[in-house]
């Protein structure tokens, strides 16, 4: 006997599939930039790692590893600016595009 596949479709109202969208989309970016820093961390470990074992033992004495340190971490700055703390921000703002462009006068072809 053949099995029925049976598709359950919740059907949301405007204000809960915006509410559902805005939270999806804030937890993207905030695990966007977990992933970003939990990268950085390994990373600039490993480069300070290296950096000390070349000081330890070669002749090298200069701390090179500084410089992607200080470099990425700007750049780690500014996602955390950008995509953790103003994403909120963001999102109603492109919300609210959305919703001009949806209800904006169109003209017939």
């Amino acid at each position: 006997m053949a099995e029925e596949r049976r598709c359950d479709v919740t059907m949301l109202t405007t204000e809960q599939y915006l509410q559902a969208e805005f939270g999806y989309t804030l937890a993207e970016a905030r695990r966007g930039f977990k992933i970003h820093a939990a990268v950085y961390g390994v990373v600039m470990t490993g480069l300070i790692t290296l950096n000390a074992l070349l000081i330890a033992f070669t002749g090298a004495n200069f701390p090179w590893a500084i410089f992607p340190l200080v470099g990425w971490g700007i750049g780690l700055t500014g996602h955390y600016l950008c995509g953790f703390r103003g994403a909120e921000r963001a999102i109603r703002a492109r919300q609210a595009k959305i919703e001009e462009y949806a209800t904006r006068p169109r003209v017939a072809a």
